[in-house]
């Protein structure tokens, strides 16, 4: 390959003089102070080489020895399984299997209020009352028209005796005895009708007390002393009707919408772990309950019901909460045969995908490469079913490359 004019030159003038050129019979200082000037330029130029001719070497000049880097030891000791594996993690919302709403059976206003929002409250507990003065005069004036007809009744009764004991000595006609046995029916019905309204003015003076209809917790109060409630009519007063709304707290479930691709995964009883997002330290267990036979087209998602198990006063009803599916067939196996060895999945050298795997056990300051069989993996742990005994260490790469013979610092 022919040289350019301007390289050429440029190469000229970097010779050094033969006159200027250090002689081998020298003295020794002036040898000494040029060496480490000539091992750095040829150190500078195979950098330079190493640089044009590739990356890699220059790695390779410049890289420190191989070091092992820091090792992590865990012990291995005899434990249960560290959990169920999920097998889906979906979120949904809190809530109540059994709601109601508490509403005014009568009109009237509110006299008193007995409640607040967020109280505990059980079933027949006073709320609020309904001024009663129009209702308990309705009910004495039903009471007081039973009166007269049961009065009325004792007369045509001893009417009706004394008319047929005239016609059986032949003294009365046939008509004065019928006449006296319709008079006693239509006394015996008015009694009926006048016990029937009474029995109806008294539940509605019954009904301006109201009462709660389940135990539970207030979640809603809609009305203030001094409100105008009415039972029926009108679209203002409908709203007002009603006073409040009621959640069993003993009764909770999470109501989750599942993809269709996954809900092959779930089914009925399916063991579960409800998380609330207002308390993520705290976990509830539960299981399903029940699946929706439909699905939703527009969302493609099916809705699934999640039974909370023993909840307590931290749920929320309307609230919001993650749950885990476990894997219960995972459960099953593990139960049949666990061995309750249990090491880091990161400690595992897995090799395809059978249950053989390589782990390094630390033996006298070193590590020893050491076949173990594993079982069923839960999280970020694996079980282990042969190849290690309880009180043995394995280690765990932490950054490092492990190797058998690897020196272990103490």
């Amino acid at each position: 390959m022919s040289v350019q004019p301007d390289i050429r030159s440029q190469l000229q003038s970097l010779t050094i003089a033969g006159d200027k050129r250090p002689s081998s019979q020298g003295p020794r200082t002036g040898t000494r102070r040029r060496a480490p000037w000539i091992g750095g330029a040829v150190l500078v130029t195979a950098i330079a080489v190493a640089a044009y001719t590739g990356r890699d070497r220059i790695v390779g000049v410049l890289a420190p020895a191989d070091s092992p880097g820091p090792v992590k030891l865990v012990t291995v000791r005899p434990e249960g399984p560290p959990g169920p594996a999920v097998v889906l993690t979906a979120t949904g919302k809190i809530v109540s299997d059994h709601t109601v709403n508490v509403s005014t059976k009568v009109s009237g206003q509110i006299v008193a209020l007995h409640f607040e929002q967020g109280d505990e409250v059980v079933a027949g507990q006073v709320l609020a009352r309904i001024e009663d003065v129009l209702y308990r005069a309705r009910r004495d004036e039903a009471a007081a028209r039973l009166e007269r007809s049961k009065a009325n009744r004792a007369f045509q009764e001893i009417n009706h005796r004394r008319v047929h004991s005239l016609r059986a000595d032949d003294s009365a006609p046939p008509i004065e005895e019928a006449d006296a046995q319709r008079l006693l029916d239509e006394s015996k019905a008015q009694v009926a009708a006048d016990e029937a309204a009474l029995t109806f003015t008294q539940k509605a003076l019954d009904d301006t007390v109201v009462t709660a209809p389940i135990g539970g917790v207030i979640l809603t109060r809609n009305v203030e002393v001094g409100d105008f409630v009415a039972a029926e009519g009108g679209i203002g007063a409908n709203a007002n009707a009603r006073f409040a709304t009621i959640a069993d707290m003993t009764k909770l479930r999470v109501e989750v919408d599942v993809s269709e691709l996954d809900i092959a995964r779930l089914d009925e009883g399916l063991p579960c772990t409800i998380v609330p997002d207002a308390y993520k330290d705290r976990e509830y267990p539960g299981h399903i309950m029940w699946i929706d036979p439909g699905a939703n087209y527009s969302k493609a998602t099916v809705q699934v019901k999640v039974r909370i198990e023993n909840p307590d006063d931290s749920l929320r009803v309307e609230g919001t909460a993650q749950v885990r599916f476990l894997d219960r067939a995972a459960d099953s196996a593990t139960a049949a045969g666990s061995t309750g060895l249990w090491v880091p999945t990161v400690a595992c050298v897995i090799e395809g995908r059978g249950p053989a795997a390589t782990v390094f056990v630390a033996v006298d300051g070193r590590l020893r490469e050491t076949a173990v069989e594993l079982g069923v993996k839960r999280g970020d742990m694996i079980e282990v079913r042969s190849g290690l005994d309880p009180g043995q260490q394995v280690a765990i790469p932490d950054g490092a490359r492990l190797r058998e013979g690897l020196r272990i610092s103490p």
